[in-house]
């Protein structure tokens, strides 16, 4: 093997170790902006997953929006329409209690949305008949 080829090889090896070590642990910043960069960087891998979730939630695969929605939501745990978006998410794959506590929360941090209000009187309207449907429940005999 000709010596140019091996040292292509090995350079690339070492680019694709050093990527993987930066990935795993992430990378100090020495600029004094650095906060404000992984915020930045925090908000648009927020705002990434929050699409592609809604994407699988269009086309009806539920587990990997929740999954999306709650990586979302621990990038930006104050943002109102993730917060929204993950208990939709929640309601469809039948984790109502989390759902109830998510709306609520959206709620919170905008409380004038008419997109959360529409969809928790919704949710609300289900989980109140989910509660009367499973009513008292009666002892064996």
């Amino acid at each position: 093997m000709p010596l140019s080829v091996r040292h292509r090889r090995r350079a690339l090896a070492s680019g694709l170790a050093l990527s993987l070590v930066v990935s795993v642990f992430g990378c100090a910043s020495s600029s004094k902006d650095g906060g404000a960069a992984d915020a930045k960087a925090a908000a648009e891998a927020a705002a990434d997953q929050k699409a592609y979730g809604a994407k699988m939630a269009q086309r009806g695969f539920w587990r990997e929006a929740l999954f999306r929605f709650e990586r979302a939501a621990k990038l930006a745990p104050d943002d109102p329409e993730v917060l929204n978006n993950l208990a939709v998410a929640l309601e469809a794959v039948g984790e109502t209690a989390r759902a109830l506590a998510s709306y609520k929360r959206a709620l919170e941090l905008r409380p004038d949305d008419a997109k959360i209000k529409r969809n928790y009187a919704r949710f609300a309207e289900y989980y109140t008949s989910l509660q009367r449907a499973s009513g008292p429940t009666a002892t064996p005999k």
